[in-house]
């Protein structure tokens, strides 16, 4: 059962658990604000603020299953405000420095001929290989990336899937979704695994060419995939040297931030709602999706259940360490996503999993080994 409380706003003869050399986007410069989700934005980020990869990536999940089985700057003038759902929070003025676009740079694009080589032509040759060899069971690795924009509703109408939001509405701080015809505030609902697939960056894209070859490989061969679809995953890498994953790099941007003794930076007004969900949790899910024969192609959402606003991840995070407020910046990219949540039931009922790390807790705790590790 997803927890909204704390918000406001054919035969077989052998099996492979694989993501084939999974490709993660590339850190960027620390400089800028990252094309695909850096300081606190959309959950499909990319860097870190010291240039150091320190987020959980495939090598880490790979690690934990071994165990399982056996950015922008804010004003200087400043206002207090109600933090969503968790206390105050520190706003960058309207027009002062830091407030507005940042705009995506060149660096995706240019990188989706690695993934397309790693992830899509990597999955190909492997499902070529599987079906020489006989091997009928896939478990594969995808991301909630491959979703886009989340699922909304307006009153009794809907639901919607709406597409980017307009640049002017952003501008002057409007950054929910609205109704095509009535200007109704739009409300976030968790995704189910029949959602569409609309991939907003390269590397959703290379996950979603990756299920697709899965699909057509158990439509032609009679197999079975279980593809599971991680969430926000955060938690301690295995090697820190490791550039950091798809889906970690807001964690590991505040953290770095708060290593480092600033406040960390949180995009638009803090208000977008993710699901985090620690890479502990991730290896249990994969253990038992290699453990449990499902039969056909079956998509699950992986997650924690428990979503927040990025502000109260980087609240969390920050209270962990005694560290300075968030600060709600303002800044947004064109392509950000603003809510994405998706329901874990049905691998509740698949696979038997639930999450046991909370987010609040994991958090916290992520955060707080930053501390030890100095």
């Amino acid at each position: 059962m997803l927890d909204q409380s704390a918000l406001r706003s054919g035969p077989e003869s052998g099996s492979l658990a694989a993501s084939p050399r999974p490709v993660q986007p590339p850190s960027g410069d620390g400089n800028r604000p990252d094309p695909d989700g850096s300081a606190g934005g959309d959950g499909d980020g990319r860097v870190g603020s010291d240039g150091r990869p320190e987020s959980a990536g495939g090598s880490d999940i790979a690690h934990e299953l071994g165990h399982a089985g056996g950015r922008g700057r804010a004003g200087t003038g400043r206002r207090e405000d109600v933090g969503h759902g968790a206390g105050p929070c520190v706003r960058a003025p309207v027009g002062e420095a830091g407030h507005g676009a940042t705009r995506p740079g060149p660096l995706e694009m240019q990188q989706a001929a690695l993934y397309a080589t790693h992830n899509d032509a990597g999955t190909a040759i492997l499902l070529a290989a599987m079906e020489r060899t006989g091997v009928r069971r896939l478990v594969l690795a995808s991301s909630v990336a491959v979703y886009g924009e989340g699922r909304y509703r307006a009153g009794r109408s809907g639901p919607f899937f709406p597409g980017l939001r307009r640049r002017g509405d952003l501008d002057r701080g409007l950054f929910d979704h609205r109704a095509p015809r009535t200007g109704e505030l739009l409300t976030w609902e968790p995704l189910g695994e029949d959602a569409p697939l609309r991939p907003r960056s390269a590397y959703a894209a290379s996950k979603v060419a990756q299920e697709h070859y899965a699909l057509a490989w158990v439509a032609s061969t009679g197999s079975a995939a279980t593809v599971l679809r991680y969430h926000h995953v955060y938690g301690e890498p295995v090697d820190a040297r490791r550039i950091r994953s798809a889906e970690s790099a807001v964690t590991a941007r505040f953290r770095a931030d708060l290593r480092a003794g600033r406040a960390p930076q949180v995009f638009e007004d803090g208000g977008q709602v993710r699901d985090f969900v620690h890479v502990r949790d991730i290896a249990a899910a994969t253990v038992a999706a290699v453990e449990r024969r499902l039969a056909g192609f079956v998509p699950l959402n992986i997650a924690s259940g428990r979503p927040l606003t990025l502000w109260e991840v980087a609240a969390t995070m920050s209270k962990a360490l005694n560290g300075p407020s968030p600060i709600v910046t303002g800044h947004y990219r064109i392509t950000d996503i603003r809510h994405l949540v998706a329901d874990p039931e049905r691998a509740r009922h698949a696979l038997d999993f639930t999450a046991r790390i909370t987010p609040a807790a994991g958090l916290a705790a992520y955060a707080a080994n930053s501390a030890d590790s100095r």
